[in-house]
């Protein structure tokens, strides 16, 4: 098998797996919800009416900066508080954990590591082996 081959099964593996559909129905559901896609809309309304009061340079308004700076931090707090976008955060983290898993044992292939048998170091590791004697 090719490395480009034994790659594109791994890719049909990970979107297979309980935590890649879980982010898809996540993803999904943001999408789907109208209360939520407003909500960012307003953000980025927020963050371009921000990006045109700092271009004025000296002349900005810092009270209407500050004022902006309130209202998008208000929002984004509404918005990650949200139960669709805390089912997506959560769902997106746990990928991101998978994605460091196979970057990590991808790395101990790289460094000769016995892929049959090699396993990533505890996730407390300092790679000080004076700590715990060591990951081997």
């Amino acid at each position: 098998m090719s490395i480009e081959s034994a790659l594109r099964e791994l890719g049909k593996e990970i979107q297979k797996d309980e935590r890649f559909t879980a982010l898809q129905a996540a993803a999904a559901a943001n999408d789907a919800d109208e209360k939520l896609q407003q909500q960012m809309q307003e953000l980025q309304l927020i963050s371009l009416k921000y990006q045109q009061e700092a271009e004025k340079g000296e002349e900005a308004s810092q009270e209407r900066i500050a004022e902006l700076q309130q209202d998008y931090q208000k929002l984004y707090s509404e918005i990650m508080e949200g139960e669709n976008m805390q089912n997506y955060s959560a769902a997106a983290t746990k990928m991101e954990e998978l994605a460091k898993y196979i970057s990590g044992m991808i790395g101990l292939f790289f460094d000769g590591q016995d892929a049959e048998t090699c396993e990533l170091p505890a996730q407390d590791c300092t790679h000080d082996c004076c700590t715990c004697g060591g990951c081997h």
